[in-house]
């Protein structure tokens, strides 16, 4: 059983990963000036220009370059933390190698759960893409080791999964609060487009009124029709873009998609135990500490998750020079370095240092995934209050946003609670 410590600091470290986890992504805001320039600069400029702000980047370069360096520094820092090249070579030689290529394909199918993330997210909304989603990941990631471990009907199951629920509920109210948001939004520029239409057709009633006048004293004495109706002038109205809009069904099923994509996770670390287990034996070159055993399997999981990204973003920035990768000014890189890839990188092996070596042992994932994903959410809507986001909108969206927040961090509580009726 872990100490009363293990278990604060069980929980105390899913939620600083949490608040990292909801952090890292403000650095692609173009207002924060961090990945992305405020104008970021997608249109290729001439090679005589001087200013080496033409090769700035786009915001799918930046996303590679985050990507990139991200899986680059979780090499080094896994392969180190499990004992050194030697070690691995070791572990990895000496571990079935239907393990191994099932945590590789595990891990290119979780990087393919976060490209259809980021379509869901087009494609819905980022409130019914992010809060659906990251309910189902909640769900199947905290149900997936407790059925494993056979920990469902047991007290403390009963509570985690009570405090999910309640999670869930959040992220509901959450989402319909960013529904009515943008629901509001769109009514504000329909009416200002309307307001723009109706000057522009003010002023054609009052040229074409203009003209008819003189029509009249020069025409007099005409008997001859020439067909055309004054009383009705035309005017060439301005025509708006209007979003493409998407079924709900094809909605739900990207959102569904990407949550099951993404919780495919779990079972790159089921799958990948025997190599843990070799990890933590005295045989071989070198040796791995209990803190490192798991370190492993984030090797693999990490670069690999980053291909489908990689190739996404590499495609749709290809009318933008790829030169603007290593172009860019210096400080872009050092600033998605540390705004955007320490805080991804520090957010999922701090999750790790929870789940094996802190918290109670068949109940650990299970506490600690549902704290991490409700703590990201509820910190990027507390982010979102802080940035003047909802400046604006009505008090039923604030409301509701309020009160999921609220049922957030009560679902994270409960969660915490389910430890003590662990084994009792």
């Amino acid at each position: 059983m872990s100490s009363a410590g293990e278990i604060a600091g069980g929980f105390i470290i899913p939620v600083v990963a949490g608040i990292l986890n909801g952090s890292w992504n403000a650095a692609f805001s173009p207002a924060a000036n961090l990945a992305v320039a405020p104008v970021a600069s997608d249109q290729p400029s001439s090679e005589k220009d001087p200013n080496p702000r033409q090769y700035d980047l786009s915001h799918h370069h930046a996303w590679v370059l985050f990507q990139f360096y991200s899986a680059v520094a979780n090499i080094i820092l896994c392969l180190f933390w499990a004992g050194g090249p030697a070690r691995v070579s070791y572990i990895v030689s000496e571990a079935p190698s239907s393990s191994v290529w099932l945590i590789v394909l595990f891990s290119i199918l979780m990087g393919i759960g976060i490209l259809l993330f980021g379509e869901a997210c087009r494609i819905s909304g980022v409130g019914m893409g992010t809060n659906l989603t990251i309910g189902i990941i909640l769900i199947l990631g905290t149900l997936l080791p407790l059925g494993m471990n056979e920990q469902v009907a047991t007290p403390s199951g009963g509570m985690i999964i009570g405090g999910v629920v309640v999670s869930c509920v959040g992220l509901f109210f959450s989402m319909r609060s960013l529904q009515i948001r943008t629901k509001e939004e769109h009514i504000d520029k329909k009416l200002t487009v309307s307001t723009s239409n109706d000057e522009v057709g003010d002023g054609t009633e009052s040229v074409s009124n203009a003209k008819m006048g003189d029509a009249e004293e020069g025409a007099a004495g005409t008997t001859e029709s020439t067909g055309d109706s004054p009383e009705e002038p035309k005017t060439d109205v301005p025509k708006t873009n209007e979003p493409k809009t998407h079924s709900t069904f094809l909605k739900i099923t990207l959102c569904v998609l990407a949550a099951v994509f993404s919780s495919t996770l779990q079972f790159a670390f089921v799958f990948g135990s025997d190599l843990i287990k070799i990890a933590e034996s005295p045989d071989g070159p070198g040796s791995t500490p209990k803190s490192g055993s798991a370190a492993i399997i984030w090797l693999f999981v990490i670069p690999l998750s980053t291909i489908s990204s990689i190739s996404y973003g590499l495609y749709e920035s290809r009318n933008t020079p790829i030169k603007h990768l290593w172009r860019s000014p210096i400080s872009r890189h050092i600033k998605i370095f540390i705004f955007a890839c320490i805080p991804w990188i520090g957010h999922i092996h701090l999750y790790g240092i929870a789940a094996n070596l802190l918290l109670p042992p068949h109940i650990a994932a299970a506490v600690a995934w549902p704290i991490l994903m409700s703590t990201t959410v509820a910190w990027g809507m507390i982010l979102s209050l802080k940035l003047g986001e909802w400046k604006g909108a009505s008090a039923d969206a604030q409301t509701k946003q309020k009160l999921g927040l609220g049922l957030l961090a009560i679902g994270i509580v409960v969660v915490m609670a389910s430890v003590a009726l662990y084994d009792k």
